[in-house]
This record gives C-alpha cells, sequence and structure tokens, in this order.
C-alpha cells in the first residue's frame, strides 16, 4: 500500500477533523510525507482544510445528503433509486416482483416498497398485469402520501379489464 493509499484509507474512515499529527500518529507514517500528499489531496477534493493557522482537515462530503420522505418504519426513499427502478422497469417486460427485485439487486420487500409509493403517486400502473412506467413527472413526490394495497388494487382491476385511469367497455 502507498503512503497516498495508506492516507486516503485513513481519510475515508476517520469523520473527525484532523491534521497531520493526527494522521502520523495513527498510521506511523512520517509527518514530512503527509504534509507532502495533503495539497495533492485538497486538490482531488478528498479532503478539506477548514483551518488556515494550525491547518486542519476534514473529509470532504463527510454527510450524505439524502432527499426523501419517510414512510412507515425507517424507510426513506431516494430520488435515485426511484429512477434506477423505473429504468428498469422501462427495459423489461415485469409481471412479478421477484423478477424485478432479481433485475435490480434489491430485496422483493425494498421492490415492493418502492412500487408502492410509486403506483400511489400515479407514476407506475399496471396493464396487462405488466408493471409499466405512466410518467415520471410525479416521482420528486415519492413517500409523501402512499396508499397500502394499491398494488393489489391493480391486480384486482386489471383481471377485470380495467385500468386505473381509464376503464375499457366491452
Amino acid at each position: 500500500m502507498t503512503e497516498k493509499e495508506l492516507i486516503l484509507n485513513f481519510v475515508n474512515q476517520y469523520d473527525r477533523p484532523f491534521n497531520a499529527e493526527v494522521i502520523a500518529q495513527l498510521t506511523n507514517m512520517s509527518i514530512n510525507a503527509i504534509e507532502s500528499l495533503l495539497p495533492e489531496l485538497i486538490q482531488s477534493q478528498a479532503i478539506k482544510q477548514i483551518e488556515d493557522s494550525p491547518p486542519i482537515y476534514v473529509r470532504a462530503n463527510r454527510y450524505q445528503a439524502r432527499i426523501g420522505y419517510q414512510h412507515y418504519k425507517g424507510w426513506t426513499f431516494s430520488l435515485t433509486d426511484a429512477h434506477e427502478l423505473l429504468d428498469i422497469l422501462e427495459q423489461g417486460r415485469y409481471k412479478s416482483i421477484r423478477d424485478i427485485a432479481q433485475d435490480i439487486g434489491k430485496s422483493r420487500q425494498w421492490v415492493y416498497i418502492y412500487l408502492e409509493a410509486l403506483a400511489s403517486i400515479e407514476v407506475v400502473d399496471m396493464r396487462g398485469f405488466i408493471y409499466v412506467v405512466i410518467s415520471r413527472q410525479n416521482v420528486p413526490k415519492i413517500g409523501r402520501k402512499v396508499q397500502k394495497g394499491i398494488l393489489g388494487q391493480l391486480r384486482s382491476l386489471n383481471r377485470i379489464g380495467c385500468y386505473r385511469l381509464i376503464c375499457l367497455k366491452a
């Protein structure tokens, strides 16, 4: 492991402000070697200098902000994850949550919760027992209002030949 990799490993694990002496104590590296690498780490935006005298540093992006709304039991919806699920739905013809979960690499529970939230805001619907994306317009509203059991209702509507927005007349 090179000196730079050792310092980066330290930075990625250390959540508190630090200086060259702290890195030297915890990594057994010389302070001169550390001080020569710190400007390079600042340039690559791995760390930020928050104090000039004495120089104190912190890891850049220590706090990753997640925009989302809590639904229940601590579930937080991520807009990125929602768009990833919608991309998967648009690529294939999925009839089961199990197949979606397998392709997206998440649990069936995760897929069910997200589909339920997306169906509640009229982003996802079921047509011919296949999950389809209606519109991505309401995705930022995910998690604000989740209608429990909406996926079962969509399946029931499909059984009688109706859709949520338009009912087919025989």
